[in-house]
């Protein structure tokens, strides 16, 4: 199976390089025939057991939010020491909890004190006031933008999901209210590849909290085809393969199954820039949906800066992928080190690069990697991550996915109540405006020192607003989507 579709692939590869033109109608029929084979069943392979859970405690406070923390890390740890009993864990274990069923009486009550916990502070959380230094500005021509980008989700997602959960996402959390807020001056005939982003980016999201009904290897299998479609328009560039490559050799040593993943994304990158929408007919729909999307991007943006966005979004895809199993297992990280993960798996820098697409100006990739713009970069994708934790900090703790916010966080390493430490994050979030705003002047003087055009000029004022747009924006869309209200049964 594999080795049919590696060895049609490295024909491909071969021809590339000869120079030979590409695909005639057999080719393409032997090449859709392995992938057929390939995407109909895939290889069970094996996971080996990684990463001990880190002990928690909470100390210091006398709220009773304290006794949740404890009484998590408590029940959390009881699930590491069975993990760590069982040195592997086989490719079920996404249908199932990581740890296999030997819960004690203890561990029966630790639970209901856990759902208790859980319910009291979901009564006790409130929102800190924050308001973003920023103006505020809701695209005029949104609504007539998301007729188009209504059709394409239609033709694409509504197949995916339930009616309800169809009608959930896109009529009632309303996705294009975020584009519509972080890009307002974008034209109509633009701003429909933002709403259409925004709404990928959000099925992506709903599609990974599916992952204990998928196997791990139908995740990978998935995580493969987003890999392979934006890499798919330039399959033999290096910097694009040295991006992933960074990516994965991370994690080998938690993952042995994803040993042969760049080569195989490389693959099927090959062979989606031979076959093209043949090609998109056969993966999933959410790796087909990006597809199309991009296939219609980059006949707009040159190469610099489509190789640029798709580095970005390789990165992000795949941290996703990690966070949500990360979730799945249960598996902290420290504040510290969430943050920097944040930056990539929250998938806002893909969101603010693609502003140079929605407002039709380009920078250079010398701007871009200035010192400067990198740290304006940060502290937006920050500001626009943290606040998130807040808004979705009820939601994600009930559904017992705590261990990926920093509100949660912050208030196990500091041994606070859960609503000091949603202020502490709002205090860390206005400190990263500031920031934005003295960057701002940074990149602006950095433009006059190294004699930028006009047009570049334009470009930064560009990121600049888009940054600012992106805060004001999500903050508002955050306080009215029905994605981020708790829903009582």
């Amino acid at each position: 199976m594999a080795a049919l579709l590696l060895h049609v692939t490295s024909s491909i590869m071969g021809a590339a390089h000869n120079g030979r033109p590409a695909v005639c109608a057999h080719h393409k029929h032997v090449l859709l025939q392995g992938l057929k084979l390939h995407n109909s069943s895939l290889q069970a392979s094996r996971l080996t057991a990684f990463s001990k859970f880190k002990c928690m405690t909470a100390s210091g406070s006398n709220s009773a939010n304290s006794s949740v923390i404890l009484a998590t890390s408590n029940l959390h740890a009881g699930h590491n020491s069975q993990a760590n009993h069982d040195t592997h864990m086989v490719d079920g274990i996404s249908n199932g909890s990581p740890w296999v069923g030997h819960d004690t009486q203890a561990d029966h009550n630790m639970k209901e004190l856990v759902e208790r916990q859980r319910q009291q502070a979901v009564l006790d959380f409130v929102v800190p006031d924050f308001n973003p230094p920023f103006p505020l500005k809701l695209n005029p021509g949104l609504e007539e933008a998301n007729k188009a980008a209504l059709k394409w989700a239609s033709h694409y997602f509504e197949s995916l999901m339930s009616p309800e959960n169809f009608q959930a996402l896109f009529y009632k959390a309303n996705p294009h209210m975020l584009a519509g807020l972080c890009y307002p001056n974008a034209p109509i005939s633009r701003l429909e590849f933002g709403i259409e982003f925004v709404t990928w980016l959000y099925v992506l999201d709903d599609e990974s909290i599916q992952y204990q009904k998928r196997s791990w290897e139908e995740s990978i299998q998935m995580q493969l085809e987003i890999q392979a479609v934006i890499m798919s328009a330039f399959p033999q560039d290096q910097s694009l393969r040295e991006n992933l490559v960074e990516c994965v050799n991370s994690e080998l040593g938690r993952f042995e199954i994803l040993k042969d993943f760049v080569d195989n994304v490389v693959a099927q990158a090959t062979i989606r820039h031979q076959l093209g929408a043949e090609y998109d007919e056969h993966i999933s729909p959410i790796a087909a949906a990006l597809g199309d999307w991009w296939t219609r991007v980059l006949a707009i943006m040159p190469k610099e800066w489509s190789i640029r966005f798709g580095k970005v979004l390789q990165q992000s895809a795949f941290a996703h992928f990690l966070e949500s199993h990360n979730l799945h297992h249960k598996i902290f990280s420290s504040a510290a080190t969430y943050i920097l993960e944040r930056r990539k798996s929250g998938l806002a820098p893909s969101c603010i690069h693609l502003q140079e697409l929605l407002q039709d100006v380009l920078i250079p990739d010398s701007i871009y990697e200035c010192p400067p713009m990198q740290r304006l970069l940060d502290a937006a994708i920050d500001a626009i991550c943290w606040n998130n934790d807040i808004w979705s900090f009820k939601k994600e703790f009930m559904a017992g996915e705590e261990m990926a916010n920093l509100v949660f966080l912050i208030s196990k390493e500091e041994g606070c109540s859960f609503n000091k430490a949603a202020e502490i994050v709002t205090e860390m979030t206005m400190d990263k405006c500031k920031e934005m705003q003295l960057a701002a002047i940074e990149l602006k003087e950095y433009g006059k020192i190294h004699d930028l055009t006009t047009m570049e000029e334009v470009a930064i004022e560009e990121y600049i607003s888009c940054c600012n747009h992106w805060i004001s924006g999500t903050h508002m869309f955050h306080s009215q989507s029905s994605r981020f209200k708790l829903v009582h049964a």
